[in-house]
């Protein structure tokens, strides 16, 4: 990675970064013996990062991979490292050649495993996703790692469970009249752990066997998306602006960047168009089978279809938005202490290559590290 777009890439704020290393830091500034991220202490030196990835079609894996970063200074992260993917089979073996025979404990490696497991089954590092999660496998986390407010975190809660208080009604009629019965079973459906509490909704809603857990899951957290998008709405509306109408300094540049600038340009503007389009797509999608469901009460197939389908809406909406709300972090981060957002022609060059960068797919690599 190049040390150049490392600052924003790499900062604590995007929905796509856990950044342990300077997170940790914070963390044992103000208390040495505070709880840290991975049970190994080296570990908490990484940075991890969502990417897409191109090998999806062939290994049958979502296309989002959780990217380790390694810095080469782990006193000065933006030096430049070298990454490998949490799913590669190697990773193990690239630990301990990375940290030293020794270095890492056995015991508390698998737990580090376990983590890395379910951080890799999310489409993005956003702070409520992962308080959530790992609040719902019962793994204790300093909740440091998460900067989630507790205002914020009961706005998005309160949010959500408003979509759920429909399902209730529809599945256990008797529950609406003990307000104790139904919040517990909102509950139930936010932690998607319990099937047998669960079975009236299951069979209501005529979900695969097998899949239920999963559907839920996956249906709290479209609409967890769902938030964000309001949330970063304008500041994409922002940088799509900027995008199209800042005028780039082709007349100073060589035939051969001017090309790759131009490359670039219409890289970031596709993407952008493209995941705002599906984005949105998904979301009316939801609304109008949810609304024909609950409010209209006209139809039952739209809501039935998009909840069984849940699970893929989930990975594309976290896709979309984790990349637009990294794109629009970074972007903020750069241009933001220049009037208006006009940037000298160097600043300029080097925003296009970073939004190029965070739109651009991963290439499928060869096992174990990459430079």
């Amino acid at each position: 990675m190049a040390s150049e777009y490392l600052k924003p890439m790499l900062d604590v704020g995007s929905p796509r970064v856990l950044n342990c290393n300077v997170l940790t830091r914070r963390l044992l500034a103000k208390d040495s013996a505070a709880e840290t991220f991975f049970r190994n202490k080296p570990l908490n030196n990484l940075v991890l990062i969502k990417d897409t990835i191109d090998e999806a079609s062939i290994s049958g894996r979502s296309s989002i991979g959780t990217k380790l970063y390694f810095p080469f200074n782990e006193n000065d992260i933006y030096e430049g490292g070298r990454t490998i993917f949490a799913h590669d089979k190697h990773l193990e073996r690239s630990l301990i050649d990375n940290f030293g025979e020794g270095a890492l404990i056995k015991d508390a490696l698998d737990q580090d495993f376990r983590i890395l497991s379910i951080l890799d089954g999310l489409p993005s590092l956003d702070p409520f996703l992962l308080k959530d999660v790992f609040r719902n496998e019962g793994i204790s986390m300093n909740e440091a790692y998460f900067e989630v407010s507790k205002e914020f975190w009961q706005e998005i809660e309160i949010y959500i469970l408003q979509k759920f208080e429909p399902l209730i009604k529809a599945a256990f009629p008797d529950a609406m009249s003990s307000n104790d019965r139904a919040r517990k079973l909102i509950e139930k459906i936010w932690e998607a752990r319990d099937l047998d509490v669960l079975q009236p909704l299951i069979i209501a809603f005529r979900l695969p066997k097998g899949e239920e857990l999963k559907i839920f899951s996956a249906w709290k957290g479209v609409n967890f998306y769902s938030y964000q998008f309001q949330r970063i709405r304008p500041m994409l509306i922002e940088l799509m602006t900027w995008i199209k109408e800042t005028k780039m300094p082709f007349a100073t540049l060589s035939a051969a960047e001017r090309t790759e600038m131009k490359s670039m340009l219409e890289l970031i503007k596709t993407q952008l168009a493209a995941e705002w389009k599906l984005t949105e797509g998904i979301l009316q999608d939801y609304q109008d089978g949810y609304d024909k469901m609950f409010k209209l009460k006209t139809s039952s197939t739209e809501f039935l279809s998009f909840l069984k389908n849940s699970n893929k809406a989930y990975w594309d909406l976290g896709n979309c938005l984790g990349k637009s709300g990294h794109a629009t972090y970074c972007w903020d981060v750069m241009t933001k202490r220049f009037p208006d957002r006009l940037l000298p022609r160097d600043q300029l060059l080097e925003v296009i290559k970073l939004l190029a960068k965070i739109y651009k797919t991963t290439p499928k690599l060869a096992s174990g590290m990459s430079w």
